[in-house]
């Protein structure tokens, strides 16, 4: 999802035969009609209903707000479920993104079903000389807007040895002893 996360989903992404085209220097789809800070210059529509599933476009542009430094982590609670225990995550990410410029991401269509309130996307991810991976990502609609899925966000931090809040499983059954 973002250059953290693009740094490990690059060492677990499938192979490079899925069809997506190849990858060039991401691009950003944000309108330039907002000041430069907040989230008035992403136009993220198309969230808040449970029946319909959020465009690509906006997909990439929550990419794009996640890894913006004028963005207030607050606002960015909003795109990963589970985000709001660890909104200091999201400064890990930036600071990742700022040591990985070369790091590229992209989402590609299409949007695919994967259940109620679950969908999936595919992700190519593009980290300096090393030939594009790909991978796929989830998403599910929870507290009433879609949000990148924790069960593909937390794997990505902890390969990175992030730790966070966000990702603490509680009910884990504890091993006997003796």
């Amino acid at each position: 999802m973002v250059a953290g996360m693009a740094l490990s989903v690059a060492a677990c992404g499938g192979g490079n035969d899925d069809g997506l085209p190849p990858l060039g220097p991401v691009t950003s789809s944000v309108e330039a009609s907002a000041p430069a800070t907040g989230t008035g210059k992403y136009n993220l529509t198309g969230l808040t209903n449970p029946k319909v599933r959020p465009t690509v476009k906006t997909l990439n542009q929550m990419l794009d707000m996640a890894l913006d430094p004028n963005v207030p982590n607050s606002e960015k609670t909003q795109l990963v479920e589970g985000s709001e225990k660890d909104p200091e995550v999201f400064n890990k990410l930036v600071q990742a993104r700022k040591d990985n410029p070369d790091a590229t991401y992209k989402i590609f269509p299409p949007v695919i079903p994967a259940g109620p309130r679950k969908a999936t996307v595919k992700v190519q991810l593009k980290i300096g000389e090393n030939p594009p991976a790909k991978a796929e990502a989830g998403i599910v609609f929870v507290d009433g807007r879609w949000k990148l899925a924790k069960d593909t966000v937390c794997p990505l931090l902890s390969a990175n040895d992030v730790k966070t809040a966000m990702c603490v499983t509680t009910g884990t059954k504890s091993k006997p002893t003796g």
